[in-house]
């Protein structure tokens, strides 16, 4: 077997079908493929919906495990997977129709001056505007990264996020079983693609970019990214931990700045996460002042956010750094619940 696309899937009822689609569509070009549904403690009717689909197609397969969350959930279906290459797509997301033909040209060709090739890394665009990519990848199409050349990679890794995600990388199974031993005990809920891609990155022999739009990711998904998570922060402060091993290896402390500036903007999402959720006021109040008690907030939160850092994020660093930082938040917590209570106003009507 070729590929095994594996799908972490927590309540994606809405978007499973339109996952697949593209999928299913690809099934007449000849690729040997099967589907992993790694269903993990979903309440709505996404485990329903993944066993019709398996009961339908048998080159799917459905797995169903409590609320493990992504990490763990993309870890059980590297374990259960048949295929020599493995493909991860989130389940609100989906490949182009010409994916898994363009991965595999881009294998077969590759593989011939590098037999060692164990990632192929591609480009993506927002579900809304599939023509602009992404990413913008300092990197060569079709160039092997082997040895030295990966530096490249690493100093991706440690600068921004844009190598973090998994869904726009095809890796063996080998790689994907031999990066997983690390951390094994690990299990996270928040920053799982930062150690899952270093580790990935870390024990590739070669990769290969393909400078194609193979992926299409949904922008700004509330139903299932969004809101307070009160392990956010400390999942996150694990995955730094264990990310500067990596680091450290990779270029020592060169990248700390940038690292450091990274951290600063996960307390920053942390703010976010908190003082904009649903929860009561009362609620906010209290975790606003446990997460600001917190070390690693104390450490990392006044210092610089990196120049790409999305306008939200500045805005609120701006009021972290304020004289009276948790007045100055909690402010903007009400001002955003009253504003957003009278747009439901105008639109229901009381």
């Amino acid at each position: 077997m070729t590929f095994s696309i594996i799908v972490p899937v927590h309540n994606g009822e809405k978007y499973i079908d339109d996952m697949m689609d593209p999928i299913i569509a690809q099934l007449d070009q000849d690729i040997d493929l099967e589907v992993l549904f790694v269903e993990n403690g979903s309440t709505d009717n996404s485990a329903k919906i993944c066993d019709e689909y398996a009961r339908s197609y048998p080159f799917i397969k459905a797995f169903h495990y409590g609320p493990i969350g992504a990490y763990s959930a993309r870890r059980e279906g590297i374990k259960n997977a048949k295929g020599q290459w493995l493909i991860f797509v989130d389940v609100d997301d989906c490949i182009t129709d010409a994916a898994l033909s363009k991965i595999e040209r881009a294998i077969v060709q590759n593989r011939r001056n590098a037999p060692a090739l164990d990632m192929v890394l591609y480009n993506a665009a927002y579900l809304d505007d599939k023509e602009k990519r992404k990413f913008s990848f300092p990197l060569e199409e079709g160039k092997i990264y082997k040895g030295d050349d990966k530096r490249i990679f690493y100093e991706i890794m440690c600068k921004n996020d844009s190598l973090n995600a998994l869904w726009n990388k095809c890796i063996t199974r080998e790689l994907a079983l031999s990066a997983i031993s690390v951390n094994e005990q690990d299990k996270l809920n928040h920053g799982e693609d930062l150690l899952q891609t270093a580790a990935f990155i870390d024990k590739a022999k070669e990769i290969v970019y393909v400078d194609e739009i193979l992926y299409y990711y949904r922008r700004n998904n509330e139903g299932l990214t969004a809101g307070y998570h009160p392990d956010y922060i400390t999942h996150q402060e694990r995955a730094w931990e264990a990310f500067a091993d990596y680091s450290e290896k990779w270029v020592g402390d060169c990248f700390n700045s940038y690292i450091n500036a990274r951290k600063s903007l996960t307390c920053t999402i942390a703010v976010i996460n908190i003082i904009y959720s649903n929860v009561p006021l009362s609620e906010i109040k209290e975790k606003l002042k446990w997460l600001m008690d917190q070390k690693f907030y104390n450490e990392f939160a006044e210092l610089d956010l990196p120049a790409w850092a999305p306008e939200e994020d500045v805005y609120v660093h701006k009021l972290q750094k304020a004289s009276d930082p948790y007045l100055r938040l909690m402010m903007s917590a009400t001002k955003r619940r009253l504003k957003t209570r009278i747009k439901r106003i105008l639109k229901h009507g009381l």
